[in-house]
């Protein structure tokens, strides 16, 4: 697959679609639609990217830019986020679609798209989806409620929007039909927990940087919760854990041991406050059995690894992925 051909079909439906795609140099565009232009990085590919890997991708690229995936076809997962976000640009060449500022074409036929609602984060929607793959059991809106740590009115809601990607209303209550759907449109769709993030630097062992974290927690008397590689090590060890992530009900000073950090790089313990009210909700929920729980669900977990350092990455996801899928069926 080269760029050559997703820019003349992008130049063909462009003509029609009132919208111009030009080549500037080696691996840029300039991507002009409705009066505004962006610079778009060209990525070529054979096979269409996974989630995990045009979150991350998207996350490098300004609110002036924008990233063009030429590839052969246009998966339900990349279609999602490129109807969602105008700086993702999708030629898919042997289909003949592409899809440019949130709008979806044809080669010789023009079709608007359905318009992703603003407003709120949606994040009620996005934990009944993860409450969905814990289990394939079917499980009325009072479960789902309290699971999600949301309204039976607002998981209403959740299961008539969530439908498109195959959650379905059985004579017990409602199921995935889709769950690896499901996974991938969480994964492109999350829009973080927002809220506070603090970085952390310290010279000590990954573990004991996380125990003396956790101890923190417990001294000022608020729940956290592990996730990101030392979590994943925990649910689907695949790498060795280079960072830790803490969800903390509350901002925790980790000054006696460590140094803060600002930026992306070079720390190695992560502090979040979320603003997404589900987070610790949908963590007991997975972990039934716990007085309480001590990790995120893994779902959350592969969210924060998607956006982690380090190889293998990729990988890392598509095993907890893996086993999620595999462990729901048995209820």
């Amino acid at each position: 697959m080269t760029p050559d051909v997703g820019l003349a079909l992008l130049h063909d439906v462009g003509n029609d679609a009132g919208f111009s795609v030009e080549p500037t140099q080696a691996g840029l565009a300039r991507v002009t639609s409705h009066g505004f232009t962006r610079t778009a990085r060209i990525r070529a590919a054979a096979v269409p990217p996974n989630p995990a890997r045009v979150g991350r991708e998207l996350s490098e690229v300004g609110e002036a830019e924008a990233l063009l995936y030429v590839v052969p076809r246009l998966t339900a997962s990349l279609r999602q986020v490129a109807l969602a976000d105008a700086r993702l640009i999708v030629a898919a060449v042997d289909e003949g679609r592409v899809v440019v500022d949130r709008h979806e074409w044809n080669d010789g036929e023009i079709e608007p798209p359905p318009r992703v609602p603003r407003g709120r984060k949606p994040w009620g929607r996005l934990a009944v989806a993860r409450a969905l793959l814990r289990t394939s059991r079917p499980r009325s809106q009072a479960e789902l409620a309290a699971e999600s740590g949301i309204t039976q009115q607002a998981v209403a809601a959740a299961v008539r929007t969530l439908a498109p990607l195959g959650v379905t209303r059985a004579a017990r209550g409602w199921t995935a039909g889709d769950p690896g759907l499901l996974w991938d449109s969480f994964l492109t769709e999350y829009p973080g927990p927002g809220g506070l993030r603090r970085r952390w630097v310290a010279a000590a062992d990954l573990v004991s940087q996380v125990s003396r974290a956790r101890e923190a927690g417990r001294r000022a008397g608020v729940e956290t919760l592990v996730s990101g590689d030392v979590a994943a090590d925990e649910q689907a060890p695949l790498r060795r854990p280079l960072t830790a992530v803490l969800y903390s009900l509350t901002d925790l000073d980790l000054s006696a041991r460590s140094v803060p950090v600002v930026g992306d790089d070079d720390w190695t313990v992560s502090v979040v406050v979320p603003e997404d009210p589900t987070v610790f909700a949908i963590a007991r929920a997975w972990q039934p059995g716990a007085d309480r729980a001590s990790v995120t669900d893994p779902v959350m977990t592969a969210w924060e690894i998607s956006r982690s350092r380090g190889a293998e990455r990729d990988e890392a996801v598509a095993e907890l992925k893996r086993r999620v899928l595999l462990e729901r069926q048995g209820g």
